[in-house]
C-alpha cells in the first residue's frame, strides 16, 4: 500500500485516465455482452428440482413459464357475449406475440371459471423460462389486455413473467438516498465540494458494479432484485469508504502537510483500513457459496462485484481527484459547519472516560437491550412473500386480490403432484387412488383431475390449497402431502412409480430447509475467516472473539425487529404494507453476510486508531478513549449516512424483500454505531486492561502479520513516549481529583 500511495500522489492524472477508459469499455460491454435478471432459481438435490426437472422432459410443451390473464366483470357474467369476444380476440391476437406458445380460454381445461361465474382466467404460456424472455414480448401481451380494459371488464396480469416485466429500475429510493446522504455529508464536512466527492466516488464504483451485474448475468442466473441490493450496499459503502479517506486526508492537511503528502498519507491509513475492511465484507458475502443455492451465491457475489469495486474506487481514484483538488477542498465551506479535525480531548474522549469509569454496568445495561431487541428473532419464519404484498398500482397485486377473491387464495401458488414410472405407463386405477390420497389431506381445497404425458407414464395433479402462498398452513401442507399422502399412495403401486411434490411454495420450503442445513458452514466460515483477519491485523487473541460476538448480538437485534415489523405487524402500515407474512428465506442469511461485514467496518475503523495510540503509549484505557476521541465522528456520520441510505429503500422501495432488508440493515448499523461501538467496546475493553492485546507468541510466530496502519518511526515513538510521560507527571493530581 505504501507504494501504491505514492505512484497515485505523483501520477493522479494516470489514475483518472484508467478509470475513464474503464468505465467506457466497460459500457460497451454491457451494450454488447449484458445478459438478463431472472426470479427463477434452482435448488440442486430437492424434491421440488427434481420434479421441475422431470416436467421439463415430460412435458416439454410446458417447459416455459405461465402467464395469468385474469378476467373480471363486475356485473353480469363472464359469459356474456362482451366478455366473451374480449376473452377470445386477446387469445388469438396474443397467441401471434413472439415466444408465446399456446393459449388456452378459461372452458378448456376446468377451474379457470370462477363460481359465481364473474372472474376467468386465461392462461398465455410462453416457450421459454421468464428469464429468458424478451420483456418486450411480455409487455406486448400485457398492452394487449390493457385494451380490452372497461368500466364493465376489468384485465389484470400475474405470474414470473409479469414480475420480469414490472421489474423497476432505480429511481425514488436511490435519489432519496443519495439526497440524504449529501445533507449528512455536508452537515459533517462543513463544505460542499468535500461533501459532494464521496458521492462521486460512490456513483463511479455503484455504476461499475451495476455493469459487472449485468455482465455476469449473462453467464449466471442473477435475482432482478440484485440492483436494488447493489445500490444500496453500492451507495452505502461507497460514501462511508471514502468518508474515511476524506477524513484522513483533511486531517493531514489541517497539519499543515502538502496535498499530495496528505493523499499519500490517507491511502496508507485509512486506505489500509478501507482495503482490509472491505476485504472482510467480500469474504462474507462470497461465503454465500457455502449455501449451495446457486441463486443466493449468485446475488452474493453479485453484491461483492459492487463492494470490490466500491473499495477500488476509494483508494485509488478519489486520492487522484484529491491530490487535484488540494486545499480547495475546502472551499464554498457553510457558516457555523466548517469541519474541525477529531481531537482525543473532545466530547466523544469524555463520553468514553464516563463510561470506563462504570464498565460493568454499561456492558450490562447495552447487552440487557440487545438482548430483548433479538428475542423476536426466536419467532422467525423464513418463506417467500407472494404478490399479494406488492403495490396495488401493480397490476400482478390487482391480479392477485380478483384471484383470491374469486377463487380462493390457494389459486395464487397451487401445489403439484407430479407421479412418474419410467418403465411402464400409469394405470387409471393408480392415478385415481392418488387423487383420493391428496384429497383427504387436511388444507386441500380442490384436486384436478390428472393430466397424463403422451407416453402415459408421467401425471401430473395440480392441489390446491385453502390457504395462500406465503401462509405457514401452506407450508405445513408441503410437509403432509409429502409425509402422508404420497405414502398412502404409493401403497400397492407398481414398481419404479415416483411422486414429487412440487410448486413454488414446496420450492421454498425445500430453499429453507437447505439454509438451515447450511448455516453451521456458512458461519463457521464467515465468522472464522474474520477473527483470523483480525488476529492477524491487531495481534491479539481478545479483540477479534470480542467483534465476533458484538456484531452477532447486533445482528440478532436486527433480525427481531424485522420479525417485529413484517410477520408482527408493528408499524408495518408507515412503510406502504398492509400484509404480514414471512421473512423472506434467503435475508437472514444475506443479512448476515453484509452486517458481519459492516460492523468489521467500524471495527476496523476504531480498532485501527485505538492499536495506534496503544503501540505509543502502552496505556489501554487511555488509547480506548483517544480512539474514540479521533473517530467517532466520522463512524457516526458514515453510520449516519447508511441508515439513510438503507431507510430510504425500506421507505420507497416497491419489493417486499428490499424493504425488509433495508429496514433490518438501518436498524442493525444503528445499533452497531450507538450501543456497540460506543459504548459495549469501551466498556468491554476497559475491563479487559492489556489482556486485549495479548496473543501467545507461539500464535504469533505462526500467523502472517497485516498491517493496517503504517509502522511509526523509532524516534516518533519514543519522543511521544517521553512526551505522554511527561504530561501524566504532571497532570496526575487533576486525573486523581477527577477519577
Amino acid at each position: 500500500m505504501e507504494r501504491w500511495s505514492v505512484f497515485v500522489s505523483e501520477h493522479p492524472w494516470r489514475i483518472i485516465f484508467l478509470w475513464i477508459i474503464t468505465i467506457v469499455l466497460a459500457a460497451m460491454a454491457a451494450r454488447t455482452w449484458g445478459g438478463s435478471l431472472t426470479d427463477t432459481f434452482s435448488v440442486p438435490g430437492t424434491e421440488s428440482q427434481a420434479a421441475f426437472d422431470l416436467l421439463v422432459d415430460r412435458y416439454p410443451a410446458r417447459s416455459g413459464s405461465e402467464m395469468l390473464a385474469v378476467f373480471h366483470t363486475p356485473e353480469g357474467t363472464i359469459q356474456d357475449p362482451d366478455a366473451q369476444s374480449a376473452m377470445s380476440v386477446f387469445a388469438r391476437e396474443a397467441q401471434g406475440v413472439e415466444e408465446v406458445a399456446f393459449i388456452s380460454l378459461p372452458g378448456e381445461r376446468p377451474g379457470n371459471i370462477s363460481p359465481d361465474q364473474r372472474t376467468a382466467i386465461v392462461r398465455v404460456a410462453f416457450d421459454k423460462q421468464a428469464n429468458n424472455l424478451d420483456t418486450e414480448n411480455i409487455g406486448s401481451v400485457v398492452e394487449l389486455g390493457e385494451t380490452f380494459r372497461s368500466d364493465r371488464l376489468q384485465v389484470e396480469f400475474v405470474g414470473e413473467p409479469v414480475r420480469e416485466y414490472e421489474t423497476e429500475p432505480p429511481g425514488t429510493a436511490e435519489l432519496v438516498g443519495l439526497l440524504a446522504a449529501l445533507l449528512i455529508l455536508i452537515i459533517g464536512f462543513g463544505s460542499i465540494i468535500a461533501a459532494g466527492m464521496p458521492i462521486v466516488s460512490a456513483l463511479v464504483g455503484l455504476a461499475l458494479g451495476t455493469v459487472g451485474i449485468f455482465l455476469t448475468a449473462a453467464y449466471l442466473d442473477i435475482t432482478t432484485v440484485a440492483p436494488t441490493f447493489g445500490a444500496m450496499l453500492g451507495i452505502g459503502v461507497g460514501i462511508d469508504y471514502a468518508l474515511f479517506v476524506i477524513a484522513r486526508f483533511r486531517e493531514q492537511l489541517a497539519a499543515g502537510v502538502d496535498p499530495r503528502e496528505a493523499a499519500r498519507g490517507a491511502v496508507t491509513t485509512a486506505g489500509r483500513a478501507v482495503a482490509f475492511a472491505g476485504s472482510i465484507v467480500v469474504v462474507a458475502l462470497v461465503g454465500l457459496f457455502a449455501i449451495g443455492i446457486p441463486v443466493i451465491a449468485n446475488l452474493g457475489m453479485a453484491a461483492a462485484l459492487v463492494v470490490l469495486l466500491e473499495m477500488l474506487v476509494a483508494v485509488s481514484l478519489l486520492p487522484a481527484m484529491l491530490v487535484l483538488i488540494g486545499r480547495r477542498i475546502d472551499r464554498f465551506s457553510i457558516p457555523r459547519l466548517r469541519y474541525t479535525a477529531g481531537g482525543e480531548h473532545g466530547r466523544w474522549y469524555r463520553f468514553s472516560r464516563m463510561i470506563e469509569r462504570r464498565p460493568i454496568l454499561y456492558l450490562l445495561i447495552a447487552s440487557g437491550i440487545l438482548i430483548a431487541l433479538t428475542i423476536p428473532a426466536f419467532d422467525l419464519e423464513m418463506g417467500v412473500s407472494d404478490d399479494g404484498n406488492r403495490p396495488t398500482d401493480y397490476t400482478s397485486r390487482r391480479a392477485y386480490d380478483l384471484i383470491s377473491e374469486a377463487f380462493g387464495p390457494g389459486v395464487n401458488g397451487v401445489l403439484f403432484a407430479l407421479v412418474d414410472n419410467p418403465s411402464q405407463q400409469l394405470s387409471t386405477a393408480e392415478l385415481e387412488r392418488t387423487r383420493r390420497a391428496l384429497s383427504q389431506v387436511d388444507g386441500v381445497a380442490a384436486v384436478l383431475p390428472p393430466d397424463s404425458s403422451p407416453n402415459g407414464g408421467t401425471a401430473l395433479i395440480t392441489v390446491i390449497p385453502t390457504t395462500a402462498p406465503q401462509e405457514e398452513a401452506t407450508r405445513q401442507l408441503v410437509t403432509r402431502l409429502r409425509e402422508t399422502a404420497v405414502p398412502a399412495a404409493l401403497n400397492g403401486a407398481a414398481a419404479n412409480t415416483r411422486i414429487y411434490i412440487a410448486g413454488s411454495t414446496a420450492a421454498f420450503e425445500d430453499v429453507t430447509a437447505k439454509l438451515i442445513s447450511r448455516m453451521p458452514y456458512f458461519f463457521l466460515i464467515v465468522i472464522g475467516v474474520s477473527v483470523l483477519l483480525l488476529m492477524m491485523a491487531f495481534r491479539s487473541i481478545l479483540v477479534p472473539l470480542k467483534a465476533a460476538l458484538m456484531n452477532m448480538l447486533a445482528i440478532g437485534a436486527s433480525i427481531g425487529f424485522i420479525v417485529a415489523i413484517f410477520q408482527w405487524g408493528w408499524g408495518l402500515s408507515l412503510i406502504g404494507l398492509d400484509r404480514t407474512g414471512p421473512i423472506e428465506s434467503f435475508l437472514p442469511m444475506f443479512m448476515f453476510a453484509i452486517l458481519f461485514g459492516l460492523s468489521m467496518d467500524y471495527e476496523v475503523f476504531l480498532l485501527s486508531r485505538i492499536r495506534e495510540h496503544w503501540l505509543e503509549t502502552g496505556d489501554s484505557g487511555e488509547s480506548v478513549a483517544f480512539g474514540i476521541g479521533a473517530s467517532a465522528r466520522v463512524i457516526t456520520a458514515a453510520a449516519a449516512i447508511l441508515i439513510a441510505v438503507f431507510g430510504s429503500f425500506a421507505f420507497f422501495g416497491d419489493e417486499r424483500a428490499v424493504k425488509e432488508f433495508g429496514m433490518g440493515m438501518s436498524f442493525a448499523i444503528f445499533i452497531d454505531a450507538t450501543l456497540v461501538r460506543l459504548v459495549l467496546v469501551p466498556a468491554f475493553m476497559q475491563i479487559a486492561g492489556p489482556a486485549n492485546w495479548y496473543m501467545p507468541r507461539w500464535l504469533d510466530n505462526m500467523l502472517p502479520n497485516l498491517t493496517i496502519d503504517p509502522p511509526i518511526p523509532v524516534r516518533t515513538r519514543v519522543r511521544r513516549l517521553l512526551g505522554v510521560a511527561l504530561h501524566m507527571v504532571l497532570a496526575r493530581p487533576q486525573k486523581s481529583a477527577l477519577r
